[in-house]
C-alpha cells in the first residue's frame, strides 16, 4: 500500500511543476524576495533608533588592584545610526564598553565622568552614531592595593527539627573564610564576617542554601556568597550504666554507695550512637545528708559538655548510702 503512495505522490508533484501555475507561483516568490532585499538595503541605510545592553570592561587594571565599590557589569544605552552599523555593532553581538584604569583612577579612586562615559561608548559604536542616552551617566569607583586579610565565616542560621529529629552541631559555611579588602582602620579590627539571617523550623533532613554575607561599609568581601550546610540527624534510644560520682564528701569521710553503677536513658543523633563516651554524669550530694536521714540519697544527672543527649532519664531517682569516718 505504501508503494503505491508515494508513486501517487511523486506523480502529483511531477505534474505541478509542468503547470503554468506552478511557474507562475514561482515567479512571484522570487519577485517577492528581490524587493524583499531591496527593501531591506534601503532599511539599513536609512537612520534608526534602538535600546541595548552594553557590557561594561575596566581595562589596563593591575593584578594587586581590588575595587571595594560594585563594579557595574552592564548599562543601557539608547543610540541613533545607519540599520547598517547598529546591525553590525549590535546584532552581531554584545558591545563592550571598555574604562581605562590607569587613565581614569588616582588616589583610590576610579573616576569616569559622564563625557568620559560617551567617548568610551562612541568608540564602541563608531563615529558616525550618536549617543542618545545612557544608564550610567557617571562612576565613581573605590580601590585599593592593600593585601586581603582572611576572616571566619558565621553562619547565622536559628534552626530547630521535628520531634524525632535534632539540629546537630552548629551551621557550616563553606568557604569556612573569606577575604577582606579594605581601608587598614577597618580591617585591622575585622575578626569575623556573618551571613544574613535565616529562620528553619520543623527540619527532618539536611539542608544547604547560598546566602549572601552581610555589607560591611567600606569592605569587599571575596567571595560575596557562601554555601551553609544544616545538619539535621534522626534520634535514636540508647542506654548506658553510668557510676554515680560523691560531690562535697570531706577529706576523712568516706561514702559508700549502693549500687555505685545506676542506668540511664537518652536519645542521641544516630551519628553518635556507637560512641563509647557517656554524654552524662550522675552525681549524689554530700551536703544532702543534712535533709535526707534515712538510709538513701537522692541522683542528679547532668549533662556534660560537648557531648549529645537528647531527655536523659534515670531508672532510679536514689541510691542507698554508708558513711564512713
Amino acid at each position: 500500500m505504501q508503494k503505491p503512495s508515494l508513486s501517487i505522490i511523486g506523480d502529483w508533484c511531477k505534474n505541478l511543476r509542468k503547470s503554468s501555475r506552478f511557474r507562475s507561483m514561482l515567479t512571484f516568490a522570487v519577485f517577492v524576495g528581490i524587493s524583499a532585499m531591496f527593501w531591506l538595503i534601503l532599511t539599513l541605510n536609512d537612520s534608526v533608533q534602538n535600546g541595548c545592553v552594553v557590557n561594561v570592561k575596566i581595562i589596563n587594571k593591575p593584578d594587586s588592584i581590588t575595587f571595594i565599590s560594585n563594579v557595574p557589569k552592564t548599562l543601557h544605552v539608547e543610540v541613533r545610526d545607519k540599520g547598517s552599523s547598529l546591525m553590525r555593532t549590535i546584532w552581531m553581538k554584545t558591545p563592550t564598553v571598555s574604562l581605562n584604569f590607569r587613565e581614569l583612577a588616582e588616589n583610590g579612586q576610579m573616576i569616569c565622568s559622564k563625557s568620559d562615559i560617551m567617548s568610551a561608548l562612541k568608540e564602541t559604536f563608531g563615529n558616525t552614531s550618536t549617543i542618545l542616552s545612557s544608564s550610567l551617566d557617571s562612576l565613581r569607583l573605590v580601590y585599593t592595593d592593600r593585601p586581603g586579610k582572611s576572616v571566619p565565616v558565621i553562619a547565622e542560621v536559628k534552626a530547630s527539627a521535628k520531634a524525632g529529629f535534632i539540629v546537630y552541631g552548629h551551621p557550616v559555611s563553606t568557604p569556612p573564610r573569606v577575604t577582606a579588602y579594605g581601608p587598614r582602620e577597618i580591617i585591622d579590627t575585622l575578626h569575623r564576617v556573618m551571613t544574613k539571617s535565616y529562620v528553619e523550623q520543623d527540619l527532618s533532613e539536611t539542608i544547604s542554601f547560598i546566602s549572601e554575607l552581610r555589607d560591611i561599609p567600606g569592605v569587599r568581601l571575596i567571595p560575596e556568597t557562601v554555601n551553609v550546610k544544616v545538619n539535621v540527624e534522626p534520634l535514636v534510644t540508647k542506654e548506658d550504666m553510668v557510676t554515680v560520682v560523691a560531690e562535697n564528701v570531706p577529706q576523712d569521710e568516706n561514702l559508700l554507695l549502693f549500687p555505685s553503677n545506676v542506668r540511664v536513658s537518652y536519645y542521641v543523633p544516630m551519628s553518635e550512637f556507637s560512641d563509647d563516651k557517656k554524654p552524662v554524669r550522675v552525681v549524689v550530694d554530700y551536703n544532702d545528708l543534712a535533709e535526707h536521714r534515712g538510709e538513701r540519697l537522692p541522683l542528679r544527672i547532668e549533662p556534660i559538655k560537648g557531648i549529645t543527649a537528647v531527655n536523659p532519664r534515670l531508672h532510679s531517682d536514689s541510691v542507698e548510702y554508708t558513711l564512713v569516718r
